[in-house]
Order: C-alpha cells, then structure tokens, then sequence
C-alpha cells in the first residue's frame, strides 16, 4: 500500500475517491459517499478495522462490525472495490492517520462521524445501556469509553497501570491525538454553525468540506474547533478553557463508565477474553478507570481552548484509583454464568434495531 502523510495527499486521494463513486456508482449524494467511505475504514469484512480487529479476534471483531451497523442507523455501506479498485482502497487505508507540520488526524473517525450525523436518531437517541447516542459512540465514547474497559481490565492483574497508556501507546488506540482530532473533525467537518449536527454539504463534497476544516483551511475552522468540540458535549467554555470542570467531569465519567461496561460485556465475554472471577474484578475497576479517563480528557480540551494546540494528552496525571464495588449486575454474572451475559447482549441487540427499523 502506498499511503500518503499530508493532510493535501489525503485529501486528494478522497476527491479522487468520490469522483469516482460519482461517475462509476453513481453516488451524487455526498452522504452516499461518506457511507462507503466509512466502509473502507469501519464495519464491513473489507474494513481496515476488521482487518486489524480479527487478527485479536474473529468474534470480537465481528461483533464491532454489528456495532458499527447499529450506531450509524443501519447503514451497510456499499462496496466501493468496483468503482474505486483495490489500488486506491488499499491507499485510502494506509492513510488513515495523518500526522503532518506538527498536527494529526485520524480520517476514519471524520468518515463515521460524517456517516452517522446524517441521521436524526443516531445525533439524538441514546443507545440502551451504552451511555450515549451513536454520535458519541462513534466518535469520542467509543474511544475514551473502550480505553476505560481497557485500563480496568489491565489493572485485574497490574493494579498501579497509569491512565496515560490510554492516551499514549503504540497501537494508536483509544485516547491518542489523532484519535481525539478525528473525533473532533467527526463532529465538527461540515457542521456549519452546529456542531454535532447534520452535515451541510454547500453544493460541496467531503474533500472539500475537509479542506476547509484543516489547519489550512480558509474559513479558520481548525483554530476554534476545541472550544466547538467541549461545548457540544456539555462545557461550558471561555478563552481560559471548561469553566464548568467539575460538572464537565462527573458528566462524561458517567458516560464512560456506561460504555466501558457495554465495551466489556460484549466484545470480550463473548469472545471468551475476559471470564469467571476476572470480569468481576475488572468491574470493580471500572469507574475509578471512567473518572481518570475523565478527568485527562477533560485537562485535553481545556489546554487546547487556550492554546490552540493539539488534542493530546500530557503530564500530570492522576494516580491510579483504588477498586470499588461492582455495581455492574451484568459483569458481576459474568463471574459464574455467561449465558446471562449473552441473553442481556441480545435483548440490547434488539432494542437498537427498534431505533431505526
């Protein structure tokens, strides 16, 4: 694969995505095409996604494919192979994380979060015992929440694992910055003056509503977007950064905390990761993760609000929370039967496709 590492590589290689789409698929309309852009990226067998995911775990990674299905409002994106080739797929996937002068993002999440603002119900429905909407999930709860799960589980057996490793490691997963700029952009490209809303398009298409969001970009976008960001999520903002932290806190480790259960039960119980006496443990880790995560992410969006900068995490850090009691009955079961873990997951399953059937 011959990816590019600029935000104008990237955005040359979507223009000649969606002309593309256009002539061959004839996919007019820009939200067609962010579907099967999405598609490349997120939730489909051909997705970098699976590729990456299947490898940990075939079952696990096909459940994040129904999730994906679920919290964009049922899309099943298109193939894009016949009209775009292999060739170009394969670029697009190696060039989905872009790091260039100094600032990143992540392109996948701009795609998804694109895809599934388009629909009413998935910006404004919360899903059943997820902690947030499809928006959110998506986006900024599906990462940070995910990276809670993670860090409770770890800590099972390291219990002093530091929150930073949710925001800096290797993998690029979770809370990294061009995760957290592509969560941004996923809310905010093409938003107009609505954040988080439906995407307006101008008689435009997604390169181009990309290049106008970017560092370069001639509306300016880019300088504003934290500020943007923390208030559609509930902050309340100044020059100086959140100026309501303390309720912006419990809020969003509420969410997280949510999530992480819903992260847990259903992609590593039912993959046979996490069982027996480990899941209750993991569980009692669980909100003291959700706060710390919180609490990082929060110090994230101030920081940038004042300075502009990019939305990474830094020193200092809080220190590990000491384990409570688990107030998950559905990880608390998964100590001693699985199949009651199984049974909640499809009543869930259920629930969500009541939301756009």
């Amino acid at each position: 694969m011959a990816g590019v590492t600029t935000f104008s590589g990237v955005i040359g290689l979507i223009r000649k995505a969606e002309d593309l789409l256009i002539k061959k698929a004839n996919q007019t309309d820009p939200a067609d095409r962010a579907s099967t852009l999405r598609g490349i990226y997120y939730g489909t067998d051909w997705s970098l996604d699976y590729k990456v995911e299947s490898k940990r775990s075939e079952a696990g990674a096909r459940i994040r494919n129904l999730g994906f299905l679920a919290y964009t409002g049922g899309h099943s994106p298109a193939d894009p192979r016949p009209a775009l080739g292999q060739a170009l797929v394969d670029d697009l996937q190696a060039s989905q994380s872009i790091h260039d002068g100094g600032f990143g993002i992540d392109v996948g999440h701009v795609m998804i979060g694109l895809e599934t603002r388009d629909s009413w119900m998935m910006r404004t429905a919360k899903m059943p015992g997820q902690g947030g909407s499809g928006i959110e999930i998506v986006t900024w709860l599906g990462d940070l929440g995910g990276g809670a799960a993670n860090l409770a589980r770890r800590r099972v057996t390291a219990p002093a694992t530091p929150v930073n490793i949710i925001f800096h490691n290797a993998s690029s997963d979770y809370g990294v910055m061009d995760n957290l700029e592509g969560d941004a952009g996923g809310y905010l490209v093409a938003c107009g003056s609505d954040p988080g809303g439906a995407p307006q398009w101008n008689n435009g298409g997604i390169a181009d509503a990309l290049a106008n969001y970017l560092p370069a970009g001639p509306t300016k976008e880019w300088s504003t977007r934290a500020a943007r960001f923390a208030t559609a999520l509930g902050a309340t903002v100044s020059p100086a950064g959140i100026t309501n932290t303390p309720d912006f806190i419990d809020k969003i480790s509420k969410q997280l905390y949510d999530f992480a259960v819903w992260y847990a039960a259903t992609r590593w119980i039912p993959s046979g990761e996490l069982l027996g006496p480990a899941a209750e443990k993991a569980c009692t880790h669980m909100q003291g993760a959700a706060r710390e995560v919180a609490i990082v992410f929060t110090a994230i969006l101030s920081r940038s609000i004042k300075s502009g900068g990019i939305l990474q995490a830094a020193a200092p850090y809080p220190v590990p929370l000491a384990p409570g009691k688990c107030e998950s009955s559905l990880l608390g079961t998964a100590g001693t039967d699985v199949s009651k873990v199984r049974k909640q997951v499809q009543e869930w399953n259920k629930d969500l496709r009541h939301l756009w059937d």
